[in-house]
């Protein structure tokens, strides 16, 4: 049988854009990354030389944020989305927008408070709950949505999305590997 010199080329040509395809996406959704084949490593370099740093900087660079399991990397990549699709009108990570910005969150507030709160935070004011009343107070008195459509699971994936992007910094590009 013989080769047709072209149609081996577009077969191996098409093989690396679908390889590349699914690289993009999975870099996309925070499950894989350049910088994990990259051989420094925030712990091969002193702390103030890192890449774009200069000795004696004392910037640091943000550090990613490396998924502890398949399973985290998996909530949070769907906690992406669901930001994405319900939260990013009004919530930034690092900044206020038209509600508070959500860095830090679960140590302001255990997820069990977070659960009703997302599902329902005028119920919570209601209740007189202390912190949920000064959080309304604070935000020009802008009462949240109530997001009921959302499963336990979706606010706990969206937590650990925000979780995973604290610190990060958007403006800056540079980010060094844990």
């Amino acid at each position: 049988m013989r080769t047709n010199p072209a149609s081996l080329a577009l077969s191996v040509g098409m093989g690396l854009l679908v390889l590349l395809m699914g690289f993009a996406v999975l870099s996309a959704a925070g499950l894989v990354s350049l910088a994990d084949y990259l051989p420094l490593t925030e712990q091969a370099m002193p702390v103030n030389e890192g890449p774009g740093q200069l000795a004696g900087d004392s910037t640091a660079l943000p550090v990613a944020y490396k998924p502890a399991s398949p399973e985290e990397a998996s909530a949070i990549a769907a906690g992406d989305a669901l930001f994405k699709n319900n939260c990013a009108q009004c919530h930034a990570v690092n900044d206020k927008v038209v509600g508070p910005a959500l860095a830090g969150i679960t140590k302001r507030r255990p997820i069990s408070w977070l659960l009703p709160w997302v599902k329902n935070s005028s119920k919570v004011i209601a209740s007189g709950d202390e912190y949920a009343v000064k959080l309304f107070n604070d935000n020009g008195k802008q009462q949240m949505p109530s997001f009921p459509q959302l499963s336990d699971k979706d606010i706990k994936s969206i937590v650990a999305w925000v979780n995973s992007q604290e610190g990060s910094s958007a403006q800056t590009g540079a980010v060094a590997v844990r």
